[in-house]
């Protein structure tokens, strides 16, 4: 220990109290949470992609009645476990006396989901209206996430109401063509993705699983920042795109000290970089002279120094006072 020796050595401490602190440094329990939950989770992904790979590997021989049994049962009881050791609903967290709760329940509803993309796919149960196929799961999720109080669970809600809603508008040529840059695929996410980020303010303010609301946030300024990033880019209201990016950032920006989220920050500069940038430059190629090019490198050097300045003091910008 450096440090218990140089306290020492300035006659902070004794001998015996180094040899104190050494000793309870040497025999002090290490935390394996994080390593335990990851290898779970690992664990619940590899299962449900075993299961994918039997289904491709023997389809002929298994049969589909079989294989859709099979998954349905293990669906069943995961979801007979996590009723049976569930507790009552509360708008506040709720924390589960069974470390294994949340993984039976997540390993439950990603087995539903195959369970209805197997059987859309093999039986056409939805016939050709996609959306309804992915609503319908989804629907299953935000249920099971508010009833069960699983974030992870929310986050399979949101990503399958994401694709409902990319589902909605185009669907043959999205999964044709995969054309993300349509705009009607762009306002379709700058739309839901404000709707999230309402939903997430909401719930902060009428304190309705208000812990929800990080998740809520995440998937919101990503999906309305490259929406307005894509618009900005490849559309005609650039303006509009660059003022709605802008007020985003704004927002997130000012969220992220009220929370003290570094992530939310950061997110919100780099985004808001990528579209000043974009902007700046744009100009600049349309003046197309001497001095357009004098500050293009007066922006690209002042705008270095201002990421160094950003790492250095985020925390006073957070904050943060330790």
């Amino acid at each position: 220990m450096k440090e218990g020796d140089q306290l020492l050595k300035d006659g902070m401490i004794d001998q015996l109290q180094l040899d104190t602190i050494d000793h309870y440094e040497r025999s002090k329990p290490l935390s394996v949470h994080w390593e335990l939950r990851t290898i779970l989770y690992l664990g619940i992904l590899l299962f449900t992609s075993g299961i994918g790979i039997l289904v491709y590997l023997n389809i002929d021989t298994i049969g589909h009645q079989a294989i859709l049994a099979s998954i349905l049962l293990a669906c069943g009881a995961c979801f007979y476990y996590a009723y049976k050791n569930r507790k009552s609903y509360s708008h506040e967290q709720v924390k589960f006396d069974s470390p294994f709760f949340d993984y039976i329940v997540l390993l439950g509803c990603l087995l539903f989901g195959i369970f209805i993309a197997y059987f859309q796919y093999q039986y056409t149960l939805f016939g050709t209206h996609y959306g309804l196929a992915t609503l319908f799961p989804t629907l299953v999720f935000f249920f099971c996430a508010y009833y069960f109080d699983h974030k992870g669970i929310l986050s399979l809600g949101i990503s399958g109401l994401a694709a409902w809603a990319g589902l909605s508008v185009t669907p043959m040529q999205l999964l044709e063509e995969n054309d993300f840059s349509d705009v009607g695929i762009i306002l379709t996410s700058i739309v839901l993705g404000l709707l999230i980020a309402g939903i997430a303010k909401y719930s902060e303010m009428k304190n309705i699983k208000k812990h929800f609301a990080f998740s809520y946030n995440n998937f919101a300024i990503n999906m309305i920042c490259v929406a307005a990033l894509a618009a900005l880019f490849d559309q005609p209201l650039k303006l509009f795109s660059f003022i709605l990016l802008a007020g985003i950032c704004t927002y997130y920006i000012f969220y992220a000290r009220k929370e003290q989220s570094f992530l939310f920050l950061l997110l919100s500069v780099i985004y808001g970089y990528i579209g000043l940038t974009y902007t700046f430059f744009q100009i600049l190629f349309e003046i197309d002279n001497e001095f357009a090019i004098t500050m293009g490198f007066l922006y690209v050097m002042v705008s270095c120094a201002a990421v160094v300045l950003f790492f250095i003091f985020y925390k006073r910008i957070l904050g943060i006072k330790k």
